[in-house]
């Protein structure tokens, strides 16, 4: 049984100040299952006691704190960079991921010195993503780069994506988040475990649920469309083709 081992993403923001044709954050304002919106202090700190078990049991790797939206429109981004930080230690992984138009002098400075190992600027707007990659340089971030994955890797988000927006993804690899035991904690507390999952259709628990970690983690309807590839011994544990999985509470 796959259970939790590592929370790859606490999404501490699902509104966007952009709306991209070939992303699911535009959808994600419809949705009616998702409360789109800045991640509430008691979801952060419920977070924040899930992610101090998994470091105090050896199995919590690297981290992010973006998700599907922008993490600068959070005012309290900062602090809260620090205070993972003060979970994780001082060598593990921390980024941030952003498309720049936010970027300040000020903000790239406390960036900078927040304890985030790297910040990656995405090119949806290239006048500010190239700005803003200036301005952290300025500020004195070491590590960091302009991401291109959207354009030379574009998916179509397991199938969710209008037909007109879609990219065939000719990508075959295998699902990580599922053979690793991954957990994306979407802004409203939920935890599912692919960050596709903007519709709580994988959800298998949430930050509140004292048994989080004892809870397994299954293929669900979503991996059907998907590009990445379930293992056959995950399949044939969890009888992938059967549906629906038995039901979770979940936040909304």
């Amino acid at each position: 049984m796959i259970t939790l081992q590592t929370i790859t993403t606490i999404e501490l923001a699902s509104i966007c100040n952009l709306e991209c044709a070939y992303c699911i954050s535009r959808l994600l304002q419809d949705e009616p299952v998702r409360r789109p919106g800045l991640m509430s202090d008691d979801v952060f700190k419920a977070a924040c006691d899930v992610l101090q078990k998994l470091c105090d049991q050896g199995t919590q790797r690297e981290i992010n704190l973006n998700g599907n939206g922008e993490p600068l429109l959070d005012y309290k981004l900062i602090q809260r960079i620090k205070t993972v930080r003060e979970i994780v230690g001082p060598d593990r992984h921390i980024g941030l991921s952003t498309n720049g138009m936010l970027i300040t002098k000020s903000i790239a400075k406390e960036l900078a010195s927040s304890g985030l190992t790297q910040l990656d600027i995405s090119p949806h707007q290239p006048y500010y993503a190239r700005k803003a990659a200036y301005i952290m340089h300025g500020a004195g971030m070491k590590k960091g780069q302009v991401s291109f994955g959207c354009i030379i890797m574009s998916h179509n988000w397991a199938g969710q994506l209008e037909p007109e927006h879609q990219i065939k993804c000719e990508l075959k690899i295998n699902c990580d988040p599922l053979i690793e035991g991954r957990g994306y904690v979407l802004s409203e507390g939920n935890i599912t475990p692919c960050c596709y999952d903007y519709r709580n259709l994988g959800v298998f628990g949430t930050v509140f649920d004292d048994d989080i970690l004892d809870r397994p983690i299954k293929p669900y309807e979503l991996c059907h469309s998907c590009h990445q590839q379930i293992p056959p011994f995950i399949c044939a544990e969890n009888d992938f083709i059967q549906f629906p999985q038995e039901e979770i509470e979940v936040c909304v």
